[in-house]
């Protein structure tokens, strides 16, 4: 045993052991003034014999706890802490060890290191909840919780990341980065969703002009597209409203932009890479849930062509001779029917290609012969000519 210091408790109990030994105190006084049981203070009285001071330490003095953490190991978890895995909380540090490093160490072990070390992150304080989480619904499929997120996620720009979280299973069912929120991105995701999964019952939406407002009249293309489908847009009075997705981005901002710094990287394409192939798997594995019922309900699709469906479109009036007006230039409908007084809608596909249909069915169409109105130069000379 090396050099041992005792407390002012022990000093105590060995000051007045001795007053024992010498007749000046009773074992049943001593007792009563250490708050021990009699046999308790027999036991001290007699190591205080045999070994003198050293009789009124704790047996455990001066050994090294089994469950304490070797020197080095610390030194070890600080060191990666403060610089390889810096922007880690500990939950997600201690996954990241064990898996990489092949380091275990209990939870509490580890929240008493980082505290001593001053490591622990502390989360960001937020509001007290005014209300009661929405319980999930029953089947995977029956809703989507759809929204985007514009952060700092890597390198020096910000990014939008897009994507969607089952109600009922917790299931990240699509997510991309991309520069702006439109809906030709969101609907790039949303063409994700149902190429793997199916068609969800509905989908659950911010009130915005890409999506669609409950008191707005005309509809947006997202919404033009789920009618067609048969999807239900139901549209969120408040981002409470959509309390998973919200939760989904908060824990993506604390572990997806530590993973994306830790593997270094900050290009566009090795992010989706990662965020795809790596990320949404291991977190679907970690942080889904069960279905109530094991029935899914997403529906096959039945409806034909996607692709002019989860597209941008466009519409246009054809005009005597199947020629209608788009980008301000005449086009002419090339098919052997009359299609006048119908309506073309232009797509705007997610590839950035575009095509035509009428009614969804497929057309061919090409540039008119017929001049633009702005190769006649000036329309008051135009006019003069007629």
């Amino acid at each position: 045993m090396g050099k041992v210091t005792m407390s002012q408790r022990e000093l105590k109990h060995y000051r007045l052991a001795m007053e024992v030994i010498d007749g000046k105190l009773t074992i049943v006084d001593y007792a009563i003034q250490i708050n021990k049981s009699y046999r308790q203070a027999q036991r001290i009285i007699k190591k205080v014999k045999d070994k003198g001071s050293l009789g009124a330490l704790h047996g455990n003095a001066g050994s090294i706890p089994h469950n304490k953490t070797p020197q080095e190991l610390e030194v070890q978890l600080v060191d990666l802490l403060r610089h390889k895995y810096r922007n880690f909380n500990l939950t997600h540090f201690r996954e990241k060890i064990e898996k990489l490093e092949k380091i275990r160490i209990k939870k509490d072990a580890l929240h008493v290191i980082a505290k001593r070390h001053g490591l622990v992150k502390h989360p960001k304080r937020r509001g007290r909840r005014s209300h009661k989480p929405r319980p999930r619904l029953p089947k995977e499929g029956m809703m989507i919780q759809f929204d985007g997120s514009n952060h700092l996620w890597f390198g020096e720009d910000k990014t939008d990341l897009i994507g969607g979280i089952d109600d009922a299973t917790g299931i990240v069912v699509a997510a991309e980065f991309f520069y702006g929120e439109t809906s030709n991105h969101c609907l790039k995701v949303i063409r994700e969703i149902v190429d793997n999964y199916g068609l969800p019952e509905s989908f659950y939406m911010d009130q915005a002009g890409i999506f669609g407002k409950k008191d707005q009249e005309s509809e947006s293309q997202i919404s033009r597209a789920f009618d067609q489908t048969g999807i239900r847009l139901i549209l969120a009075g408040s981002s409470q409203a959509k309390g998973r997705i919200e939760r989904l981005w908060r824990t993506f901002q604390d572990r997806l932009i530590a993973e994306l710094d830790f593997y270094n990287i900050t290009d566009f394409d090795e992010a989706n890479k990662f965020l795809k192939e790596t990320f949404i798997p291991e977190y679907n594995l970690k942080f889904s849930v069960e279905a109530e019922e094991l029935e899914k309900s997403y529906r096959k699709n039945v409806f034909g062509n996607l692709d002019i469906i989860f597209c941008k479109k466009v519409r246009r009036k054809i005009m005597v001779g199947n020629v209608f007006s788009w980008d301000n230039v005449s086009w002419v409908v090339d098919e052997k029917n009359c299609f006048y007084g119908r309506e073309i809608n232009i797509n705007y596909h997610l590839d950035g290609s575009y095509s035509f249909d009428i009614m969804g069915r497929k057309v061919q169409c090409k540039v008119s012969n017929r001049k633009r109105l702005s190769d006649y130069g000036d329309k008051s000379k135009l006019r003069k000519s007629a």
